[in-house]
């Protein structure tokens, strides 16, 4: 009996799914996930025929071309985590396009009136019946708001959010299988990543969000005079229809299109590199997916930027250790380098093994050794992500998506201007940002939250304290030894609590006396807004650490 007899009702496309991967030579993995069962009987019996004289990496290309939008999606997705797929397979994934034929312009109306409430005319002063693009999660036709303003209205496939459940339902299951069955799954844990994909898909369902999404960078990029993001028309929008305003410019991979129109193609690569450079050093928000097809040349330079169904955001720690990353490899520190991989998430201390020391000491004389000028952000990554890979560490989601994006948009930036400085350009996004976390407002807040952390733990120090010494007294700890051996036992004990309870108190007062200096240092000894919080957090600490100290006290005397 096959194992996913819990989605027995979505057995039909269990089958077509085992199908096209055995029809693509991957028969081999049905065997291992149990899955052959799901074969028609002639299938099951006849030897699988030899795989085309094609690659792996492009018959699986082909296979989730053919299972449809969501498999494209995971394939698209798989193209993002290089520290799970060799190169050979990265680049043939990259290939998907999201591209499929267009559905029926009377369908997309229909979709329209219903979720708009209203009929096309009343909507529209003119709508076109020919779309201008269509993808495998809904397509875009041109029309104009009955004021004249010219729009793109983008309509979701109908039953897609059908399909997509199915689908991810169906991965889930699928996930765990491979996780339990194969050698893949013992390096990787794929039911995580199958959840991940599926709260990114989900997500990209709501035409709403990627409105959202659309609002914030346009904000962002509101004192930039070099990039232009649509407005969006939230009259005319709803889960499944989005309208924006209609950018008229030319693809970005258009090159002989900006130069038969007289465009600055220096001008134009600087500008994309800063979108990208703005995005993570300056708003700490990224577009998940900047391919040229969502980029135009508009007049005057400007980049223009559209499609926002992911956008991922970065914390000010994670843009930290970015920088620190950086920086150690600039500064020839390796350990540096590991230290900061550690706070990244990509490796723990039980990982830092002698061999991959050395392979990053081998890493960082190698970027080192050559100048800015001569090195490249899709070298650099590919190196590291080798090193990661060798070592099987793991790459956060957020920072595979931003390594592709950074790699991205480099290669168009050198596409338009083969002579571009990527470093020269993006040195000083990096200087500012590093200035602005060593900054004393900064310091000040990061010690407020250590002082907001350390007063928690030591304030539930003598509770926890108190629990263990009653335990004791009622006698629901036993500990099985001689009466010496106790004695002794207690006597350190106690004497380690008042040891413990001293250094708490010198400790939050010498971070309560640094807090009190940096506030004064920032705002002036006239500034006490600012070194009353200090002053509370000293007070509340030097009162918990006294709280502890009298209580271990007691419990030892007890």
């Amino acid at each position: 009996m096959w194992p996913l007899v819990r989605q027995a009702r979505y057995l039909g496309r269990y089958r077509q799914i085992a199908h096209v991967f055995w029809q693509y030579g991957f028969g081999y993995l049905l065997d291992q996930l149990g899955l052959t069962a799901l074969l028609s009987l002639p299938r099951r019996i006849v030897r699988q025929p030899a795989p085309d004289p094609i690659s792996g990496p492009e018959r699986l290309r082909l296979a989730l071309t053919a299972l449809g939008p969501t498999f494209v999606k995971l394939g698209q997705t798989l193209s993002t985590r290089p520290d799970l797929l060799p190169p050979a397979w990265i680049e043939e994934l990259n290939k998907l396009q999201d591209t499929v034929p267009p559905f029926p312009a009377d369908v997309a109306i229909a979709t329209i009136e219903a979720e708009l409430n209203q009929s096309i005319d009343t909507l529209f002063r003119c709508f076109e019946w020919e779309p201008l693009a269509a993808a495998s999660l809904g397509q875009v036709h041109g029309a104009e708001l009955p004021d004249g303003t010219p729009v793109v209205v983008k309509v979701q496939r109908p039953d897609i959010q059908q399909l997509v459940t199915i689908d991810l339902a169906i991965l889930s299951e699928l996930a765990a299988l491979a996780q339990q069955n194969t050698s893949f799954g013992e390096q990787y844990d794929l039911v995580e990543l199958a959840w991940e994909f599926g709260m990114t898909l989900r997500a990209e369902l709501d035409y709403r969000r990627e409105g959202r999404n659309a609002d914030r960078f346009r904000a962002n990029f509101a004192g930039n005079p070099h990039v232009c993001i649509p407005r969006v028309f939230w009259r005319y929008t709803s889960a499944r229809v989005l309208t924006t305003e209609r950018l008229f410019g030319i693809k970005i991979s258009d090159i002989a299109g900006m130069d038969a129109a007289g465009m600055d193609r220096k001008r134009l690569a600087r500008h994309s590199l800063e979108l990208i450079l703005q995005e993570i050093f300056v708003d700490g928000v990224f577009q998940g997916d900047p391919h040229p097809g969502n980029l135009f040349a508009l007049p005057g330079e400007v980049i223009g930027a559209v499609d926002f169904g992911q956008a991922i955001t970065l914390d000010r720690e994670t843009t930290g250790n970015l920088l620190l990353l950086l920086v150690a490899l600039l500064e020839r520190d390796s350990d540096g380098a590991l230290r900061a991989l550690q706070q990244l998430g990509m490796l723990t201390q039980r990982e830092l093994s002698p061999a991959l020391r050395r392979d990053m000491r081998r890493f960082v004389d190698h970027v080192v050794d050559r100048s800015l000028e001569e090195l490249s952000a899709r070298e650099m990554g590919e190196e590291l992500l080798a090193l990661l890979q060798r070592h099987r560490l793991r790459l956060p989601a957020p920072l595979a998506l931003l390594l592709k994006s950074i790699i991205m948009m480099e290669g168009i930036g050198v596409q338009i201007d083969p002579h571009l400085d990527v470093f020269g350009i993006a040195r000083p996004y990096a200087m500012r940002a590093l200035a602005e976390l060593n900054s004393p407002e900064a310091q000040m807040r990061h010690l407020i939250r250590e002082l907001n952390e350390l007063r928690g733990i030591v304030g539930a120090l003598p509770g926890q304290t108190s629990v263990l010494l009653q335990r004791l007294n009622d006698g629901e700890l036993r500990i099985q030894t001689r009466d010496l051996e106790a004695r002794r036992t207690a006597a350190a004990i106690s004497q380690a609590g008042t040891r413990i309870a001293l250094g708490l108190i010198v400790l939050a007062a010498t971070l309560g006396l640094a807090g009190l200096t940096i506030a004064a240092a920032i705002a002036g000894w006239d500034g006490l807004p600012v070194i009353i919080p200090a002053a509370i957090a000293l007070i509340a600490l030097l009162s918990a650490g006294a709280t502890l100290f009298i209580s271990i006290v007691r419990g030892g005397q007890a």
